[in-house]
């Protein structure tokens, strides 16, 4: 039935936006719209339905975009794709034709409709179009990352977020959300979104031009890893007869970005079991020095302690302490670093990422001291354990707890939990030596 009334409804639009034919023309009939809008008066004198018409139509196709949204859930929760060897729900809208962002958009929606009462309402009465209703949502999920969100506030801040006029404006205001809500936290364990990795995106895309365009969102370690990358060969380089190097810092930039990349992929210098990440400075104020006593990274500037702890466990990073003047008083070194050797027996004993559960590649680790070098830990097996930059980061940013047993492996302990204060913390094996078993010994 409701397949027979759109047929019916596209049909009739078709023949109402056709063409005007000659017969038409010359008798004057204006009984279709297509004919009425090629004789539109030029003093104004059909404005009023000119302009009723672009609203109507508007509403027509966000009341559609709506239909589609519901139709393309409804498929997906029978799974349907399934059923037709497809890999997702948006694949039953790109085979026929839709744009693959806007089948990306519709399953989006679908998903937004079901958790914002506000969304699903404007779009099924029109007055909301599909690109308002995924910027509310995404808006929604953006702030959610940053912040905790319990249900009745996600749903304050979906209205709240409707008030924009544009999805942009939506966009900003999720971010000015963000912000606002993270200041006024009193949560000891939130971590700053500048450096929450969960946070960081990049996309690529060809635009009309064939051209790759990327735009990219990273936290305050990763930006500084990148800027220590591109700053040595981003600097100018005069041309052979002295003139000044012609391209704009923008240019240098970009061509400093592909020399990383051909260098990498040239093989001989691909990094191997996990590399050396590119050098970066922390500046370590010592009492008294001047400023406000915070650590800083050399391009992107202040940092917390925890971040401090990772970039100095994950990076080849120059400790950099000053006195009450500013003036360097230990530079730091190297040797924190795990040798090759040292990495060679930790991939041998931990078969890639150790986190319980993880196992990925070995290439993908990060060599991580269990007690920190910067505590006197020291820079050997009997320290170390291999971690994905993820489970690096939850070790760093979380109550999880990683230490080498008696047995010379890898053991794991979740947080404390404070509604079971009582509750003992058992260790739990290192993914590559866990049990396919249930028994209650094959995580102790």
């Amino acid at each position: 039935m409701f397949t027979s009334i759109v047929r019916e409804l596209t049909d009739r639009i078709v023949d109402e936006l056709a063409p005007p034919t000659a017969t038409e023309t010359d008798s004057g009939e204006l009984t279709r719209l297509a004919c009425r809008l090629a004789s539109a008066s030029k003093v104004g004198a059909d404005d009023t339905e000119i302009l009723s018409a672009i609203v109507e139509v508007a509403r027509a196709r966000n009341v559609l975009d709506a239909a589609q949204v519901q139709l393309v859930r409804a498929a997906e929760r029978a799974g349907i794709p399934f059923r037709k060897h497809l890999r997702s729900a948006k694949m039953l809208l790109t085979e026929i034709g839709v744009p693959p962002a806007v089948a990306d958009r519709t399953v989006r929606n679908g998903h937004h409709a079901e958790r914002f009462a506000n969304v699903g309402r404007g779009m099924r009465d029109g007055s909301m179009s599909a690109e308002i209703a995924d910027a509310i949502g995404v808006g929604v999920a953006t702030v959610a990352k940053r912040v905790p969100l319990d249900p009745d506030e996600r749903q304050r801040l979906a209205r709240k977020l409707a008030l924009n006029t544009t999805p942009a404006e939506v966009k900003a205001a999720a971010k000015r959300e963000a912000i606002a809500l993270a200041a006024e936290s009193d949560d000891p364990d939130l971590v700053p979104a500048s450096e929450n990795p969960e946070l960081n995106e990049m996309s690529l895309y060809v635009n009309d031009e064939g051209r790759v365009e990327a735009t990219v969102d990273l936290d305050v370690v990763t930006g500084e890893e990148l800027n220590a990358a591109l700053d040595p060969l981003c600097r100018p380089v005069p041309l052979p007869d002295g003139t000044a190097d012609p391209r704009s810092a923008r240019q240098r930039r970009a061509d400093a970005l592909g020399q990383i990349i051909r260098t990498y992929l040239s093989g001989s210098d691909r990094p191997t079991s996990g590399g050396v990440l590119p050098h970066a400075s922390i500046v370590i104020p010592t009492v008294g020095s001047p400023g406000d006593g915070v650590a800083r990274l050399g391009f992107t500037g202040p940092v917390s302690p925890t971040t401090v702890a990772l970039s100095l466990c994950t990076s080849a990073v120059t400790r950099i302490t000053v006195d009450g003047e500013g003036v360097p008083l230990d530079v730091g070194r190297e040797q924190r670093l795990m040798t090759p050797g040292i990495r060679k027996a930790l991939a041998a004993r931990d078969c890639g990422c150790a986190f319980p559960g993880c196992g990925r590649p070995v290439t993908w680790t990060d060599a991580h001291h269990c007690t920190p070098w910067s505590e006197g830990g020291a820079t050997s097996l009997g320290n170390g354990v291999l971690l994905c930059r993820m489970h690096h980061t939850l070790i760093h940013q979380s109550g999880w707890e990683v230490f080498i047993g008696h047995d010379g492996h890898p053991w794991f302990l979740e947080p404390a939990d404070p509604a079971r204060p009582d509750r003992p913390r058992v260790p739990i094996r290192s993914h590559a030596r866990r049990s396919m078993t249930s028994h209650a010994d094959a995580a102790a």
